[in-house]
């Protein structure tokens, strides 16, 4: 063990740094819920002052004069990025009042420490400090009385044989099993609320802090803090390198948890950390992140990226730190001094994307560590992935990403959230060439119509009841683990953003029957029993659902178990509107441009040269994205939505980039909306195009409800970006597909491509058109055939296959 240096804590306090130990998960794992206090919905944002005070050997960094400068640096550069805590670590207090309750230092807050407790919360901010379990020896020796309970003193509370309560050996330990304890605790926390304190990191808590078992055992002290802290609305963050086999504990009573010794380095001026003590946090992070999820996160300690002449890692290393710790939900705080950020560190810092992936409370975690290329990634229940591609070797390597490994079936989107730039959509992955030595990517990647398989240990699944995991089963499950319960009433949910969502489970004489609600509508009892084991069994699904939120619930109703191996959601495509699409209004001189051979959309772009020339489209749907090229010849456009002017975007760029998302925006009300783009500045103004998810109702080829009239095969995991990646497909003329509905339109969406022909179209019965199904080379998710303005009602169209090899079904999508 490497020792700390020594520092003042509620009397004498000692700081340690420790080797990394490693943790376990027992196969058969309690599903624990976080605390339900109503705080840490979203990890906490904000700055520590231990790095600080470790990098410069004295606690000057937390006297009054310094933590005003901090909150000030705070309010200028990061607060409108979401950070709002100041946390004040070790060596705040100068002695104890006569009932053993911390006084705040008069040396380094010589106005009282109230007065930098009120400017704090006067720039908005939040503010926190620190304590330690157990009591002050001095406080025993005195026998002090405690505060508001008559006739209890410091000698009633202490354990019998007198011990220690904390790795250093500075406090003795508390019983908490004589009443008079939990007034003492009640009684500090009391001093604290009084305060105006918003948080407090709990250190040297065991099982952790170096003793993984109970001969220090401060979980008692846990709870009281929790409870004590609780009417105040006191954030309770424990540290440090806690025991992962406690962590049903930690979720019950805190609001997150360290997982790992101190990132600093301990090495002087010579940095605030090093690549190793980032390195290392990386499987920690594997092994936590299932117990990151609103009310307690996961506590990876301060993230010292903020000036490239202090942190003591590399560029490449600064961004790859910020990254682990916005992909993984952690705690998202600095040490570094905020009066002295550089610009690349600001940068890092500021990133709003980045900062949007960590607020989002879905921790990735790894397809594998098996080298030293890894991909980590996360679910976010609406289509899209947070992809992490990180290069831990020394030496540049390529790190692939392949959807089917992150349970991603179709075409995907790719988005780079450090450059802000939009790649491009890839059917079967992603590669990023070349990459760093100890260099990231951090991407989001977007399902352009396909199935999304949900594990069941995914952070979004919510357990109510008695529910463990069990995993290396051996038996073919989904990711090798299910999660099983054996009380009746027991039910899970899923919120997801999509049009269905099947139920994959294992089918057994051990289980029986379950309960199945969507949006809280019970829709049938699905039966689990089969006389032999089969895994993977799709047990209910459920389509054609309006594109948007829903919820599954699924209640244990017999049988000895109920397990869930994984859930998988369909997304609805996004419709896409080309620039020349007749649709488009453009108000102005604008010309078209084709054939420009830059990557655009269909190969076209419209353009205008003229400020205050603008274009507008109505859609039916709950958000839009406007997609075009950015250059150095482009400048500002003003955006509007609804006749509400939402804000200016930027289309510069010294280089050409083509399919740029620059504007988008979700969550509006289900129905009819117009976006309206005004050209400001820059030579040029382009549109490429426009992408919208619309309330269209779209229904895969495997729809029970689609009939197929002639020698019909199904074609899966084709890697082509069909939706879903499938498609039913025949080769024989005149036969054909039937789908009856209920709206006022359709559309036929299939593949185009050269051993295609022409399929007749049938709408109630009526011939409409013979369309043509043939190009040159491949094209995926077209629509081939639409119709709208029809009575509200039940339609049926049909499909009847006249030319071509092959025709081919992807999916239907049906206004209502």
């Amino acid at each position: 063990m490497k020792l700390r240096l020594s520092k003042l804590r509620m009397g004498l306090l000692m700081f340690i740094l420790a080797v990394a130990q490693i943790g376990f998960v027992v196969p058969n794992a309690p599903v624990a819920q976080a605390a339900d206090n109503g705080l840490a919905l979203k990890p906490l944002m904000g700055w520590s002052s231990f790095s600080m005070q470790v990098y410069t050997g004295n606690n000057q960094i937390i006297s009054a004069a310094q933590i005003k400068a901090q909150s000030d640096a705070m309010h200028a550069t990061l607060q409108s990025h979401g950070y709002e805590y100041i946390n004040i670590d070790a060596g705040w207090n100068g002695s104890m009042d006569g009932y053993g309750r911390p006084i705040p230092s008069t040396t380094l807050y010589p106005d009282g420490f109230q007065d930098v407790i009120d400017y704090v919360h006067a720039n908005g901010q939040k503010i926190g400090i620190y304590g330690i379990p157990g009591m002050s020896p001095q406080a025993y020796d005195n026998d002090l009385p405690i505060y508001g309970a008559p006739g209890c003193s410091m000698q009633d509370i202490a354990a019998q044989p007198l011990r220690t309560a904390d790795y250093w050996n500075l406090g003795y330990k508390i019983d908490f099993s004589e009443p008079c304890a939990q007034s003492y605790i009640d009684s500090i926390a009391d001093l604290y609320g009084e305060w105006g304190i918003d948080f407090l990191k709990f250190d040297s808590v065991t099982p952790g802090s170096g003793h993984n078992d109970t001969s220090i055992d401060a979980r008692d002290d846990v709870k009281a803090w929790a409870e004590a802290l609780a009417p105040h609305g006191i954030w309770l963050e424990l540290s440090w390198a806690l025991d992962i086999n406690y962590v049903d504990y930690w979720k019950e009573y805190a609001n997150g948890w360290r997982v790992d010794w101190d990132i600093e380095c301990y090495c002087g001026t010579g940095g605030l950390t090093t690549w190793a003590n980032i390195a290392r946090t990386f499987p920690k992070a594997e092994e936590w992140w299932r117990h990151g999820s609103p009310g307690g996160w996961n506590d990876f300690d301060s993230l010292n990226v903020g000036n490239g002449s202090m942190d003591g890692i590399t560029q490449d290393e600064r961004r790859t730190a910020m990254t682990l710790w916005a992909m993984s939900s952690a705690q998202l705080y600095t040490g570094n001094d905020l009066t002295n950020l550089d610009s690349f560190g600001i940068g890092l810092l500021t990133n709003d994307e980045v900062i949007a992936v960590n607020q989002a409370g879905r921790p990735a975690h790894p397809v594998s560590t098996a080298n030293n290329q890894q991909v980590w990634y996360a679910n976010n229940g609406d289509g899209s992935y947070t992809v992490g591609l990180i290069n831990l070797e020394s030496s540049a390597a390529t790190v692939t990403v392949n959807w089917s490994d992150i349970g991603l079936s179709g075409a995907a989107s790719v988005r780079d959230l450090w450059s802000h730039t939009d790649i491009g959509t890839f059917n079967t992955g992603y590669s990023s060439v070349n990459l760093a030595p100890h260099a990231s990517r951090l991407l989001r990647v977007v399902s352009q119509g396909g199935s999304n398989a949900v594990n069941d240990d995914d952070t979004g699944i919510k357990y109510t009841g008695d529910w463990q995991r069990s995993y290396n089963r051996g038996l073919g499950d989904f990711q090798n683990d299910v999660h099983y319960t054996e009380t009746n009433n027991d039910f899970f949910e899923y919120t997801f953003n999509g049009t269905g969502i099947d139920l994959i489970t294992e089918k057994d004489s051990s289980q029986g029957n379950i309960d199945i609600y969507v949006d809280g509508v019970f829709k049938q009892t699905v039966n689990t029993y089969n006389a032999t084991r089969l895994a993977q069994q799709k047990v209910y699904g459920i389509s054609g659902l309006s594109n948007g939120p829903h919820t599954i619930k699924a209640v244990k109703k017999s049988g000895t178990f109920m397990l869930l191996d994984k859930l998988s959601f369909s997304v609805a495509s996004p419709i896409q509107v080309n620039d020349a699409d007749a649709g488009i209004t453009y108000s102005g001189t604008w010309s078209h441009s084709t054939a420009r051979g830059f990557g655009d959309f269909k190969d076209d772009v419209h353009y205008t040269m003229n400020n205050n020339d603008y274009f507008q489209y109505s859609f039916t749907g709950t958000g839009i994205e406007l997609i075009t090229e950015k250059d150095s010849s482009q400048g500002n456009i003003d955006i509007y939505v609804d006749n509400v002017f939402k804000e200016t975007v930027n289309t510069y760029n010294e280089s050409r980039l083509a399919q740029q998302t620059v504007y988008k925006i979700s969550g509006l009300t289900p129905g009819s909306h117009t976006i309206k783009a005004v050209k400001k500045s820059g030579t040029f103004m382009l549109l490429d195009k426009l992408s919208f998810v619309g309330t269209k109702v779209q229904y895969n080829n495997t729809d029970p409800g689609i009939s197929y009239t002639g020698a019909w095969s199904l074609n899966g995991n084709r890697g082509f970006g069909d939706y879903n990646n499938d498609v039913h497909f025949t080769q024989t003329n005149n036969d054909y597909f039937q789908f009856t509905f209920t709206g006022t339109g359709i559309e036929l969406i299939t593949e185009k491509e050269s051993d295609q022909g022409d399929i007749d179209i049938y709408v109630d019965n009526v011939f409409k058109q013979t369309v043509s199904t043939y190009n040159a080379t491949r094209l995926s998710n077209q629509v081939v055939y639409s119709i709208n303005g029809l009575a509200s009602g039940s339609h049926t169209i049909k499909g009847v296959k006249k030319t071509g090899t092959y025709m081919l079904l992807d999916s239907l999508r049906v206004t209502p």
